[in-house]
């Protein structure tokens, strides 16, 4: 191929990977105010169906969509009850409803507001005539949380939407779990799962990332070295303010300690020099270290 071919040929595959990208939509809210929280307005290739993912602050979430956007939307969706992820349910209900469109409230439990369905652990959804939608049940952070696998059948994008149970380089607080149920939701559901670990961007509830990498650096992978992965994952983190959708669940499993609890490395820095914990003790551990930090 001629070096001008290769040029359109990079230029293209460019275009249409920027293309797929466009099918998230991620809206910033209460970043003023330290809360880095994003909602996600996940589309069709053609843009005529979509899910909005934890509207939390309609004041914030409704100026950011289009009329378009809003005439498109088949559900509001929430990946646990807490306020800063559901709390505008009731809000964006109501103003899409003054629009003509009428949504049903898809969440974990009847805790999250003007909820009306109520998905089991694997239930699956269509959004649209191409994207397929696994609910994964993965209680911790909250008992009715949610994580929600997505696939594009036209596109192959997919994309795992986490809320406050795995983020890049970390985990929800355990608020209503155990260690032991944290370590089933990310190393065993979400492994066992989601379909294709390094085609599968995640997009969590916040933006905790910087948080997270100095966490590790600090107390995990001292030393520039120890984890090549997360060294790659640092210099992103340091020359980027939005790391959301940025990585895959292939990309976690290589730098996040939590879904590394057998890594010697982790072993030793939580004092397990015998390597005879178990994997409950070590994320308990862990988790009680990233609190103190």
């Amino acid at each position: 191929m001629c070096p001008a071919c290769c040029k359109a040929h990079r230029s293209s595959s460019f275009m249409y990977r920027q293309l797929r990208k466009m099918h998230v939509k991620a809206i910033k809210m209460r970043w003023l105010t330290g809360g880095v929280n994003y909602s996600y307005l996940v589309s069709t290739q053609d843009k005529k169906a979509s899910w909005l993912i934890d509207p939390a602050e309609a004041l914030e979430v409704l100026p950011a969509l289009s009329h378009d956007e809003k005439q498109s939307i088949r559900a509001i969706v929430n990946t646990h009850h807490h306020y800063d992820h559901a709390g505008g349910n009731l809000a964006i209900r109501a103003a899409l409803k003054r629009e003509g469109v009428a949504v049903p409230v898809i969440a974990g439990s009847t805790t999250s507001p003007v909820s009306t369905d109520i998905p089991e652990h694997l239930q699956k959804y269509t959004l649209g005539d191409s994207v397929e939608v696994l609910c994964i049940r993965t209680p911790c952070h909250t008992q009715d949380s949610i994580c929600y696998f997505m696939r594009d059948t036209k596109t192959g994008q997919q994309a795992l939407f986490t809320g406050d149970t795995l983020f890049t380089a970390g985990c929800g607080r355990f608020f209503e779990g155990t260690a032991e149920e944290m370590d089933a939701a990310l190393n065993s559901r979400l492994l066992e799962h989601v379909q294709d670990h390094a085609a599968t961007k995640v997009y969590p509830g916040h933006e905790y990332t910087k948080g997270n990498v100095h966490f590790i650096r600090s107390a995990i992978y001292m030393s520039e070295g120890d984890n090549p992965a997360f060294d790659r994952l640092e210099s992103f983190a340091n020359a980027n303010a939005v790391t959301t959708g940025q990585f895959t669940l292939q990309d976690e499993t290589e730098y996040n300690p939590f879904m590394r609890l057998d890594d010697p490395t982790i072993r030793r820095r939580v004092g397990d020099l015998h390597r005879t914990w178990a994997r409950a003790d070590v994320m308990a551990k862990l988790r009680s270290m990233k609190n103190t930090m």
